[in-house]
């Protein structure tokens, strides 16, 4: 049995301090994972599907490479979308793969609908790494998430639980309900979800010493509102983590960004988004240095162009505008919005997951891949930014999502067997 150094990609945590023993080729255990990590691994170390199937047939790679290529080449609009639990190598031959068709491309996730990025994209966000705010943040504010829950390990790398938690530091958990993370914390605001942008803007104001009318903030909890406030404008660093996922309106995102902005006239504070899918953040970054825009980007007229909302994967499946659809790593019928899973169920499909999904077992093609820091070494940011190394402790001899997406785009554009 032999001892391996792993990364994890349960979550947007990216730990790389995981060790897993392996024997005859198999994962025996692993140890410093989490709950989301061992789903991960387990999803991706069982009975695999054949590396290739049409139909539900099995078949050769390059009959369902060719099989492909014509479903996105016949395709008026075709859809790239996914992405999120892949590498970042894979990710860029996504990008160039939805360029040659001439479709759309979006990460896409099970609580991912682009608010978030377009909001930072349009006001812009400051932010830091997880060695920054576990060293320097003396205040720390979740706002409407539960990372106890969502990425179990933060608190603890951050030192922000209570056993690692020093005196000076303090944790504050706004919420609309009490959460496991709400537990660890020194004080909890009870929040309503439907009055988080009257809040934002309350806090705003607060902050900025603009009079604020009482009486249409009544049902806010003006009180813990304001002794937050203050502790936010005369400390010396502060972080203000939230839920990329939950923040779904764009106006509210642009409020809880815009708020963060006004404290760095007083303050040093910055913003950490979570990240469900192991490589969410990974996705944005290469679709942004590839075309420009972190989501919902458009090659229809032979350039990128971004339209949060009308090139938004659920909302193009929803009003039935995509003709095809290549999957990466995302159980979509599973995930997405009715609508727009019962549009995907009515045209041709291409899936490319490692794992046996619902998505793929209805795909009119399907490929099963050797995974990304399972099976193969590749890269993914985490959801703070920084690039972490996928180190691959299993032996495969399956390709890799990037070697289906490059084989598949070399089709298309040169006639290229595989």
């Amino acid at each position: 049995m032999a001892e391996r150094a792993a990364t994890c990609a349960g979550c947007g945590c990216g730990c790389d301090d995981i060790d897993v023993a392996v024997a005859a080729g198999a994962l025996e255990r692993a140890s410093g994972t989490c709950v989301l990590g061992d789903a991960w691994l387990a999803e991706r170390t069982g009975d695999a599907p054949p590396v290739a199937r049409v139909d539900g047939r099995e078949v050769d790679f390059a009959d369902a490479v060719e099989a492909s290529a014509a479903i996105l080449g016949d395709a008026r609009l075709p859809l790239v979308c996914g992405l999120g639990q892949t590498d970042c190598e894979s990710q860029r031959a996504a990008v160039a793969l939805a360029e040659a068709v001439g479709g759309v491309i979006d990460p896409t996730g099970p609580e991912v609908d682009g608010a978030a990025g377009a909001a930072s994209q349009a006001i812009g966000v400051s932010t830091a790494s997880f060695g920054e705010l576990r060293d320097r943040a003396e205040l720390v504010v979740t706002w409407l998430a539960d990372p106890v829950t969502s990425n179990p390990r933060l608190l603890p790398r951050l030192r922000l639980d209570r056993a690692g938690r020093a005196a000076e530091r303090t944790l504050v958990v706004i919420d609309a309900r009490r959460t496991a993370t709400a537990d660890e914390a020194d004080e909890f605001i009870e929040l309503p979800p439907q009055l988080e942008l009257q809040a934002l803007w309350a806090m705003r104001a607060l902050v900025r010493d603009v009079p604020l009318d009482r009486d249409l903030a009544a049902r806010l909890p003006l009180d813990a509102l304001e002794r937050l406030a203050g502790r936010l404008r005369t400390c010396n660093y502060a972080a203000l983590i939230y839920d990329a996922g939950l923040t779904t309106a764009y106006v509210n995102a642009l409020g809880l960004l815009a708020l963060v902005r006004d404290l760095a006239r007083v303050a040093h504070v910055v913003a950490l988004p979570l990240r469900h899918e192991g490589n969410a953040r990974g996705a944005e970054d290469v679709l942004a240095w590839q075309t420009g825009y972190p989501a919902a980007v458009s090659f229809a007229r032979g350039h990128p162009r971004a339209r949060p909302g009308e090139f938004t994967a659920a909302e193009l499946l929803a009003r039935g505008e995509t003709d095809a659809a290549l999957i990466v790593g995302f159980d979509a019928l599973r995930l997405l919005p009715p609508r727009a899973a019962d549009h995907l169920r009515r045209i041709p499909t291409i899936v490319i997951d490692p794992r046996d999904t619902e998505t793929g077992a209805g795909a009119r093609v399907a490929f099963a891949t050797a995974a990304a820091g399972v099976h193969r070494d590749g890269t993914a940011h985490r959801m703070d930014g920084v690039p972490v190394a996928l180190r691959a402790p299993l032996p495969s001899d399956r390709v890799g999502d990037g070697d289906v997406l490059a084989a598949i785009e070399a089709r298309v554009t040169r006639g290229e067997e595989p």
